[in-house]
């Protein structure tokens, strides 16, 4: 039981009178012990009754008369979920029936529910403590193999079971199929906590109708599921998790469409341990996750690989940053008309001690996954301004520089208070820091976003949008947004520069921006072609191999001062 969702609301009023309405419902007495400490937190109605007000006193101190905690104190000493203990109370000069289940208290705190069942006469302690020793077996098993949520077995009975078969019968192919609900943490958001246990109790329905008593399926954790079958060839296991997947979309929830996605392992090693086998599983799942063409995956020792270089990758990122380990490189952009230096934009290398440079593109899409983009994006922000203020204390020119805003800091952080508080730390004027964002941002919530940009431009920064025409709706993004400069993509640069029609595409393009008072940098130059057809379309401004790669801060220093 948790009660740590509590915690959200920083009403303590609120927090207790949710308390007393879960824990008086009930008719027992009932209290709320610290594990570590053997306060009592909390007595509700029936207990104070029965005991008094013994809230802040210890449990050894009120139950058994001693300065010390019990030897066989149950409190701290538990492992199961829940527990039935009889034990003499000095309290009541008699043994007692309790109920203990280990809870997670709302301030964070471990702690121990003890419900008091019974307080018994001598007549009835023998029978009772046979019947606290059954029951204690038994709420241990349930809790071990029924999913108290969904009331289908749980992972533990899948382990034992799926091993058993397999081992059983070593003739037949098996694979270990996982899945789970893509964004699941959305259906809670729109719909509520409830709706979404109710998709979760549906699954289960959906898997007790579709394998009845055999104990081939279960509960993993969360909205993730897993069942093993025996096969004869690949297609019997697609058609199988197909016809799931149109079961579980078969309801009268009120939800949109519940996509899942599955993982299979075909099991060719009977010794791997099943967990590792459902790992795996879990490994194939995820490499097809936000792909809408695929809804099934088998695994391929690649993932394992893959999965490896990520945990290696994510161990390290943390350590990386407060070494320093992530170098600001510089490329120069060029003003077409004269190639005079007008700019720079901010890029990111890892230099690893052991490794050496290690390739964006190996780290940059796994932090933008896992959110540490946001740390390794500010930092390099800072590194831009503190550069930016070197260049005006040495008397230099300092020239504009962009840096990478991602979606993570328009969804989950305080965007403008960041950017200005380093504008005033470093006393830049925030037009020497363009901030760059990838068309592709404005799929999500445009309206939202733009107001986010809007309110940017106010504060005095220039807006970039990055890989314009990379395959999304770019006419209408630079007639709907509040941006400053577009940056034509290098593939759409190059697939139109391939045809006249594709030349008259870029022209028009560049020609509509400069109507609509934009400006127009293109990327990825890299051929003296590339650079006279745009200083004849009146592009303005360039980047690419052709003028410069990106470079170090010394280089850069060095290149162009």
């Amino acid at each position: 039981m948790k009660f740590s969702i509590i915690n959200e609301e920083p009403n303590i009023e609120t927090a207790k009178n949710i308390i007393d309405s879960v824990l008086n419902a009930g008719y027992n007495p009932t209290l709320v012990i610290d594990k570590s400490s053997y306060e009592i937190l909390y007595q509700n109605k029936r207990a104070l009754d029965l005991l008094g007000d013994r809230i802040g006193r210890y449990c050894h101190e009120v139950f058994c008369t001693r300065d010390i905690p019990c030897i066989d104190c149950p409190v701290n000493g538990m492992i199961a979920s829940s527990v039935v203990k009889v034990k003499h109370e000095e309290l009541f000069d008699k043994n007692a029936k309790w109920l203990f289940s280990n809870i997670n208290w709302f301030d964070g705190r471990n702690a121990v529910l003890a419900t008091l069942l019974e307080v018994l006469d001598e007549s009835q302690d023998i029978i009772a403590r046979e019947i606290a020793d059954k029951m204690s077996e038994e709420i241990e098993v349930d809790i071990q193999e029924i999913d108290s949520l969904t009331h289908i077995p749980t992972i533990t009975k899948f382990y034992r079971e799926t091993e058993k078969a397999i081992h059983n019968n070593l003739d037949k192919s098996y694979a270990i199929i996982v899945f789970d609900i893509d964004h699941f943490k959305s259906v809670n958001d729109l719909y509520g906590m409830t709706k979404g246990d109710d998709v979760l109790r549906h699954i289960g329905q959906v898997l007790k109708a579709m394998f009845g008593s055999e104990d081939n399926y279960a509960r993993m954790h969360s909205d993730m599921f897993a069942f093993y079958m025996s096969y004869e060839k690949k297609g019997d296991i697609v058609k199988l998790a197909e016809k799931i997947k149109k079961k579980i979309n078969t309801n009268d929830l009120n939800v949109d469409e519940i996509n899942v996605s599955f993982g299979i392992y075909l099991v060719e090693d009977v010794e791997v341990p099943i967990n590792l086998m459902c790992d795996r599983a879990m490994m194939a799942s995820d490499n097809i996750k936000g792909n809408i063409m695929k809804f099934c995956a088998f695994y391929d020792e690649q993932y394992r690989e893959a999965m490896l270089k990520t945990s290696e990758i994510e161990h390290e990122m943390h350590r990386a940053l407060e070494d320093g380990e992530f170098h600001m490189y510089l490329q120069p952009k060029y003003r077409l008309t004269d190639e005079y230096l007008c700019g720079a934009e901010v890029l990111c290398r890892w230099v690893h001690p052991k490794k050496g440079i290690i390739p964006p593109m190996e780290f940059i899409p796994l932090f933008e996954k896992n959110g540490f983009i946001i740390k390794l994006d500010e930092y390099m922000w800072e590194q831009a301004c503190k550069t930016l203020r070197e260049w005006i204390d040495q008397g230099r020119k300092p020239i504009p520089l962009s840096v990478n805003i991602s979606r993570y800091h328009i969804q989950h952080n305080d965007l403008e208070n960041v950017l200005m508080g380093l504008i005033t730390k470093y006393d830049l004027s925030p037009k020497l820091l363009v901030l760059e964002i990838t068309e592709s941002l404005f799929l999500d919530k445009p309206e939202e976003l733009n107001r986010v940009l809007v309110k940017l431009q106010e504060l005095g920064f220039k807006l970039e949008v990055d890989d314009f025409g990379s395959g999304f709706s770019s006419l209408n993004l630079i007639r709907n947004i509040s941006v400053d400069t577009i940056k034509i993509d290098k593939e759409f640069l190059d697939s139109e520069m391939a045809s006249e029609k594709g030349k008259i595409v870029v022209n028009h393009t560049i020609d509509m921006a400069k109507d609509l008072m934009l400006q127009v940098i293109a990327e990825g130059v890299e051929t003296e072609q590339h650079v006279e057809f745009l200083k004849n379309s009146k592009c303005d401004v360039a980047q690419g191999y052709y003028f410069a790669r990106p470079m170090p801060l010394t280089e850069f220093n060095e290149f162009n001062f």
